[in-house]
């Protein structure tokens, strides 16, 4: 007998016990009747249901073998996580986008207590009042658990007191992605009960004198020896306490921390806007002053792609620059500049250093997914998992008083070190991530946080000149003036 199997034609040959029991005439041999051919069949009746469940238990094994991490797919009623802020934004977009992969790495993983997470997002577009009508929506129409607000200070103090408003009838946690604004946090310790729903993701102006070893001791004196200092502040809320002081913590001005601690002389400050200055004549003025260094302390929404190429066309183009904060942190700058980022210095978060298990994998994730990865990117995607664990600590989102307390308790792992947040009630540290002592802002607690600066060289290589340990390499830094004759 032919069968056709996969398009090859098989012979099929009569069982054994059959071909001995038949006569040269097809007639059964005495002995071979009948009653043998049916015990044949019941045996054979009989091995079927034990095939079949051997095949069950096989294909069983294979399911398990080719998908062993298979999650059941997420059911119920969705957790929605929001965030309003600029889609327009080089500094909030990658924000959103990052965050957006996040909740559908924790959708395809079964979700949170098997609930299926719904991410949205809501354009601000930059504005307050625009920002604010966003994260009503937010609460009201889409009955969001946690709502994220862009790290612009005026939109989260305004953003704040609607939530205050709302947050009866729409039980939500509020977290600021990335403002200074010392009220966000001091507010609740004047008021518990009614900001207890806030936390920022970032640190308020204080815990940044933590970071003045690494950049005024390590970068300025010790790596680029320098002795002449200039500043360039971004005239916005966040900088004011470090131009003006801090009565009460008792903290000095930064211009007077790098007179008295450091011995710089602060030949040059100037407060100057965020984006569409003129940067060339200011740069005039601190070449005659014949600083040593520009700090510009600049953030994610200053033009600091703009001030690169007129420094590098200027006259102070031979005075290194250090930038604060924003695109520069990433490798990104170097094509915004057009290659006049060389010679700059920033913190940068894009590199090879591995400050914890997390940070090259997900460095590798925003080279994928092709999202440049600034500080509060970093931040934006560790909150998502943060909420996490808030959640399965909390056994749901239903009691938001266990919601808040386990956002308070619950500590995390990300890509740049720990996360928690500040539960001593001391202004303006609570609530915040934690980062410093705030007993002693000046010491930054190991583990949270680590600084480590870089340069941008030759075809935009980067090459560290103070470790994330504070250690100045001096050894790697290049002159500006050196670099362009390289």
């Amino acid at each position: 007998m032919d069968f056709l199997f996969s398009g090859q034609r098989q012979r099929i040959h009569p069982p054994k016990i059959f071909a001995e029991g038949l006569t040269k005439g097809g007639l059964p041999k005495e002995g071979f009747g009948p009653s043998l051919i049916k015990l044949e069949r019941r045996e054979d009746m009989e091995r079927r249901p034990k095939v079949l469940i051997f095949g069950l238990v096989f294909l069983a094994f294979l399911g398990w073998a080719y998908f062993p991490n298979a999650q059941a797919a997420p059911a119920g009623k969705p957790i929605v996580i929001g965030y309003v802020g600029n889609v327009a934004s080089p500094g909030t977009k990658p924000c959103m986008d990052i965050q957006k992969y996040a909740v559908e790495e924790i959708n395809k993983a079964g979700g949170i207590l098997g609930r299926p997470v719904e991410y949205v997002v809501l354009d601000g577009k930059g504005d307050t009042s625009l920002s604010v009508e966003a994260a009503r929506r937010l609460l009201m129409e889409h009955k969001a658990t946690f709502v994220s607000i862009e790290g612009r200070s005026e939109i989260c103090l305004a953003a704040q007191e609607n939530s205050a408003s709302l947050f009866k009838q729409y039980p939500h946690i509020l977290i600021f992605n990335g403002p200074m604004a010392s009220e966000l946090t001091a507010r609740i310790v004047d008021n518990y009960e009614k900001y207890k729903f806030s936390f920022r993701d970032w640190d308020p102006e204080p815990a940044h004198y933590s970071w003045l070893e690494n950049i005024m001791g390590g970068l300025f004196k010790k790596v680029i020896k320098a002795k002449r200092l200039a500043f360039l502040w971004e005239d916005l809320a966040w900088t004011v306490m470090w131009r003006r002081g801090i009565d009460y913590l008792k903290l000095p001005t930064w211009e007077e921390v790098a007179k008295q601690k450091y011995g710089l002389e602060v030949v040059y400050s100037k407060a100057v806007k965020p984006r569409g200055t003129m940067y060339l004549p200011i740069l005039q003025e601190i070449a005659a002053k014949k600083a040593d260094v520009i700090w510009f302390v600049s953030s994610w929404f200053t033009d600091t792609e703009v001030y690169a190429k007129m420094w590098a066309d200027s006259a102070a183009r031979n005075i290194p620059t250090y930038l604060y904060g924003g695109v520069a942190q990433t490798h990104d700058f170097w094509r915004m500049t057009g290659g006049k980022a060389l010679g700059m210095l920033t913190g940068f978060y894009e590199g090879d250093i591995p400050y914890t298990e997390k940070t090259l994998p997900f460095i590798a994730l925003g080279k994928k997914l092709g999202i440049p990865l600034q500080i509060h990117v970093h931040i934006a995607y560790a909150d998502i998992y943060h909420f996490k664990a808030a959640i399965e600590k909390a056994g749901g989102t239903d009691d938001i008083e266990k919601l808040i307390k386990a956002m308070e308790e619950v500590e995390s792992i990300y890509s740049l070190g720990k996360m928690k947040y500040e539960t001593r009630r001391i202004k303006p540290f609570f609530h915040s991530r934690v980062l410093c002592d705030p007993n002693n802002p000046y010491y930054m607690y190991p583990g949270y946080y680590l600084l480590a600066i870089a340069q941008f060289q030759k075809d935009g290589k980067i090459s560290w000149v103070v470790d994330e340990n504070g250690k100045p390499l001096e050894q790697n830094y290049i002159p500006p003036a050196k670099l362009r004759g390289q």
